[in-house]
């Protein structure tokens, strides 16, 4: 006696799923954008800074990894305020992009 055939009928297998996708590259810096960030952007961009000063009106914060440098001088809006950068200064002779990526890159954590 023949054992019955188990049924024949084709069984659909999904397609596989696509792989994630890839996180996006961080975007391009310029210095230039630091200009008008608040004291807490600021913050979340590159962490405490190394030092503070205060002036008369504002205040500026010092940044430093290594050879990399950055000053941000923050003074308060006339009609809210909040302090924001109004300026930046590297040390002289180095890529603002890349000391900026720099300093960003390493969340804060400064010296050398």
């Amino acid at each position: 006696m023949d054992t019955p055939r188990p049924s024949t009928t084709p069984v659909e297998v999904p397609p596989p799923k696509p792989p994630p996708p890839r996180p996006a590259p961080p975007p391009a810096f310029s210095p230039e954008s630091l200009n008008g960030l608040n004291r807490d952007e600021v913050l979340a961009l590159f962490g405490r800074p190394t030092s503070e000063t205060r002036h008369a009106m504002g205040m500026t914060w010092r940044y430093r990894r290594g050879d990399c440098a950055l000053s941000l001088v923050f003074y308060p809006e006339v009609d809210t305020e909040i302090e924001r950068v109004l300026g930046y200064e590297l040390e002289r002779g180095k890529d603002a992009a890349t000391c900026i990526r720099r300093l960003r890159d390493t969340g804060g954590r400064n010296g050398k």
